[in-house]
């Protein structure tokens, strides 16, 4: 499929040495600091997650002092990051490491694989990057750079087609330090062939696919049959004496165990009257702030916010966000950054 591996991995790499990006989490013989970032990646771009990562290591800086730590801590070092999962998976996990392997994380691929959170792709992107061992790691970028590479046009989203393109990246890799390759196809992916390539700056061009017959844009080929849930929620703010009113979510579901405004299905009156019913208040007043959408994996919240008046307020128990201990749901951290009720 890939005519001459070695000549496409060489190029990459030659390209890389000069081109690669300056991030924290590179050149660190760490698998412990190579895991964290790979979980912070997850649907979370670079700039977003280095200053995460930089924060949540310098507190936590080994497996074992994450370990140790209490969820509540983990997340609101997590806070903003979104995805929360992510972050319990990932004290699950260490505490896993710390506590039946001795604070050694596992170098044995299949082990990694099984670390809770740790999927195919982040199992090989360690195994690579942290312990130098050719596994082929394939993320969205990688199935884009391999995909115009190659003029691939079959559906990625069939594990079978995905597989097929792991198989080219894995020819490659076999002709480089391997830590070094995965994270340079995924800088290819990353700064230069994007969803709108940069093909005059490409290293691969001349061997390009895509680029020689002018499919770029139809690759690569990815049919998603996934449809979001759509739902609309009334939030009510209630402040005092610049403190507002939090209520935390119960430990299972979307945004388990996160802090949140109270907010409620349905229409305004009742979700007023399941309000006062639910902390035992008489509503006031209430106005209409301003509206805002969230967007998750699999549903878009459509949030209207409220602000409101209490008869009695001192059935509530208020905190100040300037430091407030706990994480708070992205979604709520939007209304509290507009409302700018600090």
């Amino acid at each position: 499929m890939l005519k001459n591996p070695k000549q496409a991995a060489d190029s990459l790499m030659d390209w890389y040495h000069v081109h690669k990006r300056d991030l924290p989490f590179r050149g660190i013989d760490n698998p412990y600091f190579t895991w964290v970032s790979e979980i912070m990646l997850q649907q979370t771009q670079v700039d977003t997650a280095v200053p995460y990562f930089n924060r949540f290591i310098k507190r936590f800086d080994t497996v074992c002092t994450l370990a140790n730590a209490s969820e509540d801590e983990v997340l609101k070092y997590w806070e903003g990051l979104g995805y929360y999962r992510r972050a319990k998976h990932l004290h699950e996990s260490a505490k896993r490491i710390c506590f039946e392997m001795d604070g050694v994380f596992p170098s044995d691929l299949k082990t990694i694989e099984s670390l809770k959170g740790v999927g195919r792709y982040i199992a090989r992107a360690i195994h690579s990057i942290a312990f130098n061992e050719p596994s082929a790691a394939v993320d969205g970028n990688v199935l884009r750079v391999i995909s115009r590479l190659t003029g691939y046009d079959q559906d990625l989203m069939k594990p079978a087609n995905a597989r097929v393109v792991e198989g080219v990246a894995q020819s490659m890799i076999e002709h480089a330090p391997p830590r070094d390759f995965t994270q340079a196809l995924m800088e290819l992916g990353a700064t230069v062939c994007q969803k709108s390539p940069k093909c005059d700056v490409c290293p691969m061009q001349s061997m390009c696919v895509a680029y020689q017959t002018d499919t770029q844009g139809e690759l690569p080929v990815m049919i998603k049959n996934t449809k979001r849930t759509e739902k609309t929620y009334h939030v009510f703010v209630t402040t005092h004496e610049k403190k507002v009113f939090l209520v935390r979510r119960p430990d299972n579901g979307l945004l388990a165990n996160l802090y949140t405004f109270p907010q409620y299905e349905g229409d305004l009156k009742t979700a007023l009257k399941s309000f006062e019913s639910e902390f035992k208040v008489d509503v006031d007043t209430h106005d209409e702030a301003f509206k805002l959408d969230h967007i998750f994996s699999h549903q878009v919240w459509h949030l209207v916010v409220h602000r409101v008046e209490l008869k009695d307020d001192s059935a509530l128990s208020f905190v100040s966000l300037t430091d407030f201990p706990y994480a708070i749901a992205k979604a709520h951290l939007k209304i509290i950054d507009q409302l700018k009720v600090i």
